[in-house]
């Protein structure tokens, strides 16, 4: 018995199934919110003076930070900026805050990566740059804490020189609202970056720093 609705050999069909848009690049989303390209732009110069970064700092994330505060949902925002933007970008601002910065650092015997080494002459700062899309949950975000303590141990007993140096994991994250303290390991948001560098110190309670 022959089948009924037998597709043809060779037919192509086409299902209505709505593919989501790409996201708009966070330059393109701050040109609209702001009426022209030319308000964007003045936008991004003066956000760049404020927190004192070069004027080629990573133009997406500096936009990305401007839309947060103008009130656009931190999830629609973190989903336009690629992870390397992101990165970047965090790089970028531990720079102009006078810390010596190497990125993506390997380690061996295991083999692993951190993300960003920020060295000053009191502080190391291992940092693990968390591009997440929405909220991480605590048991998460305490797994995420951990493994970067574990990587900054790692790290200090091949780099860990001068033993007048504290070493201190940290998160970076785009969708947090506030700095956080996680198994020891601070876990800071974009917008709070600049103040936590400028106030951090090997001194302050609550911190797991590692030391020899």
């Amino acid at each position: 018995m022959k089948l009924r609705n037998t597709p043809t050999k060779g037919a192509v069909r086409t299902l209505d199934i709505p593919i989501p848009a790409e996201p708009e690049s966070p330059e393109k989303l701050l040109s609209s919110k702001l009426g022209s390209r030319t308000a964007a732009k003045n936008a991004l110069l003066a956000l760049a003076e404020e927190l004192r970064l070069p004027h080629d700092a990573p133009q997406s994330v500096l936009a990305a930070l401007l839309l947060t505060r103008i009130g656009v949902d931190v999830g629609l925002v973190a989903k336009s900026l690629a992870w390397d933007e992101f990165e970047d970008y965090c790089a970028a601002a531990i720079a102009a805050a006078g810390y010596a910065v190497k990125k993506n650092v390997r380690l061996r015997k295991p083999t692993r990566q951190i993300d960003i080494i920020a060295e000053s002459a009191q502080l190391v700062l291992s940092i693990d740059c968390k591009h997440w899309k929405r909220g991480a949950g605590a048991a998460s975000l305490a797994a995420t804490a951990v493994a970067q303590a574990q990587r900054t141990t790692s790290y200090m007993k091949t780099h860990g020189k001068s033993e007048h140096r504290a070493f201190l994991p940290v998160l970076l994250t785009m969708v947090d609202n506030q700095v956080k303290v996680v198994e020891g390991v601070p876990v800071v948001p974009l917008p709070a970056l600049r103040g936590f560098l400028a106030s951090v110190s090997r001194f302050d309670d609550g911190f797991e720093f590692i030391t020899r």
